[in-house]
């Protein structure tokens, strides 16, 4: 800038100009088509910043009308790096090959971002683009590659590999975490397992369970040992308590046990194991939900063809059947011998599993629930299913198929669904052991996958051993016949031995966890099968692919690499070149941004490296970015008046050592020179300042002159440099109106004129300016805040109306005290711009909400340069309340007329009353104020009376004689029952749930049994008499029809005389027996049913004495030595039985609880006392 001011001035003083410039062009000029070597085309060799001059030879007084020529990289040697050219050496290029991403000059080997290296990540599950491109790099549109290179490695998402685990001897999947994903439940007999303790630890080799598990964060885990059953041989995953997460079962079947490892669904481990003895006529088993009722139940085939569902307890800790049914040779009512079974989700992974049972001789049934009758049904008949036989789709249809062997070869039984299963017999022999059918690389072709161990020497680095995947053919006259020759070989490890697979991650594709390894070193390998690659002409097809499995380097798989063998990425480049879109840099280079179309089948990411492109292309040094605007323009700025030749150097620039190519030159020019002179300095002037907007102006563009072409305007953040290759704004006008403003922002400003020939004024002195803030609008209109209904507790929904459209976010206040101002608050409590509600469970500082704790609520709107009022006016108390019903328990006692005579029954009489007495609570705590409704039933009548409990829960209510009621007969079977109808609550009071409790009652009738006493005897002793029956309410004496009453007679000494069961006639009930002097008759009323009563419900009446016959005789009893006897009782009162309330849960897998029982014997002596209970109320 220095130069070109001084320049301006040398002008001045030699042509005594005006403050424009005016170009003085006389007829004639001419072309100059070499460089000042005499040459059209010269190789430039750069050494150390050096190189041999080179220019252009210009004619004197003379004006540049245009000037060009072609730079190209070597087509030998190493690239020169980055290349600019200054003709002028004011240190601002004339031409430049150095932008990001652009790379060396004729070697490419960075991306688009100037990264040697680039990633991309792939989901073909999520979003629409499933086939992305690569990060680009840059190309020169047209160039020529010569060669190409880039290394392109796949790490899936699930970063697998060799796992060293010991010999595993048995393996199953399940849902172990309840995260949906496949987990793997792996068994050895032989693990080691710690032993001791802390002062003498060791290890010992027992049978244990570990479960290979996969989280996003933490990749594949495997979990600690657990130990199982002792003998175990199989393990398997199955949810037997129906809580969604699978637990593990080990098997051992010579112990006939079963031992199970329910999952802690708190700590995702293990509870300690229960153990369970099965049959011993069990011949096999497995596990599934086989009813559909939401918990995995055994299934077996035993002894007899008996094939068995059976379901777990966590009660008893036992199975207990839900039905059996028995398999029958064909065509007879022979029970067949099961030999092995099939249990799998033969109809769909949206079915229940179903059953197929075989003999040996490879008849099978299959076996499945029938929801209608709710056990086992038949289904289809099979044939040739070997006890090797595998289960797979092999069709793709979405069932399960069947592949077993056969004496002479294999066979294939497809699953038809609806239409059954059908059969197809082929000639090729197989090995099924430890064989799976899979769809290893998603392309809907099921292929048979088999295990070969190879030459195992106990060396794991000697590999040996493969797996060979063979495909499913059909022809016109067989079906799914396993093919001879393999589609393909995997070696995933050394000596695999089983295939295991299941989605371990989510995303679609097939984990398979291999049992592998030799000698000393034995474990599982997991991986997916992956298939990648790339379509670099984006034709849809795929160009250079690859596929196995894959790693990132971590448990000895390596990341899976893309290589082109072939060549196909050079010969691609140099067809796509000319045609790619590109985009013109300042100095009018075009770069194309080339990429490839990536493809895989699995999620994962692609590493980019190693890009390595030499290329040839003609670059045209003629346009700049700077304020010279061209090259004719430069050369126009060094033109001197006068005669002879003036020399303008070109000075090349790299980074590096190397050489270019600079070709066909050409500067076009007239004669006479351009006359220059320097503009004037704009002066700044702040016009306005604004939240969104700066303006400024200078002075008019009058006092420019008429060679102005135009301003440019620069802007810097305040404080830092002038960049004058990155102007703001190129404008005609006097001034500039900068939108791109933020409030707080600081910025200056500089302007300079631009003229003919590249001529530019000094740069104006800068103007700095902060951008205020707007006033912010923060108020929140119609707030509210509400527990948030039929929850559990500890919520609350807070919701507004739209406020101002400056508003950005909104900021919610939740504290527990009342406040008018959030300055030097922060809350946690945030909300989107467009948001109109938010639910919280936390108060603004993080603590979680408590019911029945009074809140206060406020909320403010924040802009987008983060203002907002710190004023509120905050709302409440707003309380939240945990909406679930709590269980109320409800107490009662009846104490009848007789004051429950008779224990087990509550005795109602017409004129007689009723005590109640209830208590009501809520885990103890009592409920006052309550209403609670007796109801007295008889014969389809309801009476109800209400009590109020009082603040310790208690209610009591007192009938003083049922008649009161109403027109009530009382007679025969009553209930009475006491129920609470429960409460909604308030707003710090959680709602309660009703209650209730019913009582069998029995209405009576009271009688009264009057004799003439003494009863008269006759001289035989025997008698005969009357006894009147009365029924106290005289309303119910038609009831006494047909009375029943029970008697006995006795002696002095209580031996029974007689007995016999009298009836009343009328009034009257005829007793005749026989009876002794002295003794009793006793009646009695019937306790079942209590349809009459008297006290005790019996009566006692005397028989006269016998006659005096000596009153003359001596009284020689010698009363000085008589014994008083044990005076017994009239009546035994019954004794008492109080088991309080019980809370049960009658849930196969609920808990035992302890009742505890009081027994109270009302009598003043010893007594016996019985009683029992009921196992199932």
């Amino acid at each position: 800038m220095i130069r070109r001011q001084f320049l301006g001035l040398l002008f001045v003083f030699l042509f005594i100009a005006p403050a424009w410039s005016v170009m003085f062009a006389q007829a004639g000029g001419g072309n100059i088509a070499t460089f000042s070597t005499g040459n059209a085309e010269e190789t430039v060799v750069i050494s150390s910043g050096q190189h041999t001059s080179l220019g252009f030879d210009l004619n004197r007084n003379t004006t540049i009308t245009s000037a060009s020529f072609f730079i190209k990289p070597a087509t030998t040697g190493s690239s020169v790096g980055a290349v600019d050219i200054d003709a002028n050496a004011d240190g601002v290029p004339e031409w430049s090959f150095n932008d990001t991403g652009y790379g060396d000059f004729g070697h490419q080997t960075l991306f688009a971002t100037g990264n040697t290296s680039a990633s991309l990540s792939i989901n073909p599950n999520q979003g629409a683009v499933t086939n992305p491109d690569s990060p680009p790099f840059y190309l020169p549109s047209g160039s020529t590659v010569s060669s190409s290179s880039l290394e392109i490695g796949f790490s899936p998402t699930l970063i697998g590999g060799f796992y060293s685990t010991g010999y595993i001897h048995a393996v199953d999947k399940g849902d172990f975490n309840n995260d949906s994903n496949v987990d793997f439940a792996l068994l050895s007999r032989t693990a080691n397992v710690s032993s001791g303790n802390t002062t003498q630890p060791g290890q010992s080799s027992v049978a244990a369970f570990r479960v290979a598990s996969y989280d996003n964060t933490t990749g594949i885990t495997l979990s600690s040992w657990v130990t199982t059953c002792a003998n175990a041989t199989r393990i398997m995953a199955a949810d037997v308590n129906g809580d969604s997460f699978d637990d593990v079962v080990g098997y051992a079947p010579a112990d006939d046990q079963l031992c199970i490892h329910f999952t802690n669904t708190t700590s995702g481990g293990f509870e300690p194991q229960v153990n369970v003895t099965h049959v011993s006529t069990i011949i096999d088993l497995a596990f599934g939900d086989f009813t559909g009722n939401g918990l995995d139940e055994m299934v077996s085939i035993q002894s007899s063809g008996k094939v068995s569902v059976d379901q777990f307890s966590n009660r008893t800790n036992a199975f207990s059947n839900r039905d059996y049914t028995t398999v029958n040779i064909a065509g007879t009512t022979n029970p067949a011998t099961l030999t092995h079974m099939l249990f799998a989700y033969f109809d769909g992974p949206n079915n229940n599993p179903s059953l197929i049972a075989c003999q040996t001789n490879g008849a099978a049934d299959v076996m499945f629930w029938s929801t209608s009758t709710g056990t086992i049904a038949t289904g289809s008949s099979l044939t040739g299913v070997s006890s090797d036989a595998v289960v797979g789709d092999f069709d793709g249809d979405q069932d399960l198929d069947i592949v077993a062997s056969t004496p002479n070869g294999h066979r294939s039984i497809e699953n038809r669904g609806g239409a059954g299963w059908d059969g197809d017999s082929h000639n090729r022999l197989i090995t099924l052991t430890n064989a799976t059918v899979l769809d290893y690389d998603l392309d809907s072709a099921s292929h048979l996958l088999i295990p070969n161990v190879g030459a195992v020497d106990a060396n794991p680095a000697t590999f040996t051993g493969n797996i060979s995947a063979y495909g499913f053919q059909s022809g016109w006259n067989y079906d799914n016949r396993v093919r001879s020759q393999t589609t393909d070989v995997f070696e995933p490890w050394t000596s695999p031995r089983a295939i295991h697979f299941g989605d371990m991650d989510g995303d679609g594709s097939i984990e398979q966890l291999i049992l592998a390894g030799e000698g000393s070193n034995h474990g599982v390998f997991i991986s997916a099968y992956h298939r990648i690659g790339y379509d670099i002409d984006k034709d849809g097809a795929v160009d250079v692919e690859a596929g196995g499995y894959a790693g990132n380097g971590s448990n000895g798989l390596s990341p899976l690499m893309l290589q082109d063998t072939t060549g196909n990425f050079t010969t691609s480049l140099n067809v796509l070149s000319p045609g790619l879109p590109y985009t013109s840099d300042g100095y009018g280079t075009q770069m194309a941004a080339v990429n490839l179309s990536m493809h895989s089948i699995t999620q994962g990411t692609f590493i980019f490296d190693n890009l390595d492109i030499r290329y040839v292309a003609n670059f045209l040094v003629n346009s700049n970015p700077s304020l010279s605007g061209n090259l004719s323009n430069v050369l126009n700025q060094q033109m001197t008046a006068g005669s002879g030749t003036l020399h303008v150097p070109l000075h090349i620039n790299t980074t590096s050592n190397g050489s270019v190519e600079l070709f066909s030159p050409t500067v076009a020019y007239v004669d006479g020179a351009p006359n220059i002179a320097l503009p004037p300095t704009p002066v700044l002037t702040l016009v306005d300042l604004e939240p969104d907007r700066v303006v400024i102006e200078w002075q008019p563009i009058t006092e420019f002159g008429d060679d102005l072409l135009d301003f440019v305007v620069y802007r810097s953040v305040k404080g830092q440099p002038l960049n004058i290759e990155a102007p703001i704004e190129n404008t005609f006008s006097n001034n500039t109106i900068d939108t791109g403003v933020q409030p707080g922002q600081s910025w200056t400003y500089w302007v300079q004129s631009v003229h003919s020939f590249g001529i530019t004024s000094n740069i104006s002195a800068p103007l700095s300016v902060t951008v205020p803030y707007p006033t912010p609008k923060s108020f929140i209109p119609n707030l509210t805040a509400t527990d948030v209904p039929n929850d559990e507790g500890g919520a609350m929904n807070i919701s507004w109306s739209a406020g101002d459209e400056s508003i950005v976010e909104h900021h919610v206040f939740v504290l527990p005290s009342t406040f008018n101002d959030v300055s030097g608050q922060t809350t946690t409590i945030t909300a989107e711009a467009n948001a109109t509600s938010v639910e919280i469970t936390q108060d603004s500082t993080g603590a979680p909400l408590v019911d029945g704790t009074p809140y206060f609520v406020a909320a403010i709107g924040v802009d987008v340069y983060g203002n907002a009022s710190k004023n509120v006016t905050a709302i409440g108390p707003i309380y939240t309340r945990n909406d679930t019903s709590l269980t109320t328990t409800l107490d009662v006692v009846y104490t009848d007329f007789t004051q429950n005579e008779l224990t087990e029954t509550v005795l109602l009489a017409r004129t007689e009353g009723l005590v109640v007495e209830a208590d009501l609570h809520q885990a103890g705590t009592a409920i006052a104020n309550a209403t609670l409704t007796l109801t007295i039933t008889d014969d389809g009548d309801s009476f109800m009376l209400d009590m109020t409990t009082d603040e310790t829960g208690h209610a009591s209510l007192t009938v003083d004689a049922l008649s009161s009621l109403g027109p009530i007969e009382a007679v025969g079977a009553m209930s009475l029952s006491v129920s609470y109808s429960g409460s909604e609550g308030d707003e710090q009071n959680q709602p309660l749930l009703g209650a209730s409790t019913s009582q069998d009652a029995y209405g009576t009738v009271l009688v009264t049994i009057t004799p003439d006493e003494p009863l008269p005897l006759q001289p035989n002793e025997q008698f005969e008499t009357l006894l009147m029956v009365d029924a106290v309410d005289a309303t119910q004496n038609a009831y006494l029809a047909n009375l029943m009453v029970p008697w006995s007679a006795t002696d002095a000494e209580g031996n029974e005389t007689s007995n016999g069961v009298a009836e009343a006639r009328g009034n009257e009930l005829a007793v005749a027996g026989q009876g002794a002097y002295d003794g009793r008759l006793t009646v009695y009323l019937s306790t079942d049913p209590p349809a009459y009563y008297l006290p005790g419900m019996m009566a006692s009446y005397a028989f006269e004495s016998s006659p005096d016959t000596a009153d003359n005789e001596t009284n020689t009893t010698d009363e000085t030595n008589q014994t008083t006897g044990p005076v017994f009782p009239d009546v035994t009162l019954p004794a008492t039985v109080d088991c309080g309330t019980a809370t049960y849960e009658w849930d196969s897998n609920a808990t035992d609880v302890l009742i505890t029982c009081t027994v109270t014997n009302p009598n003043p002596f010893d007594a016996m006392v019985s009683f029992s209970w009921k196992v199932i109320p």
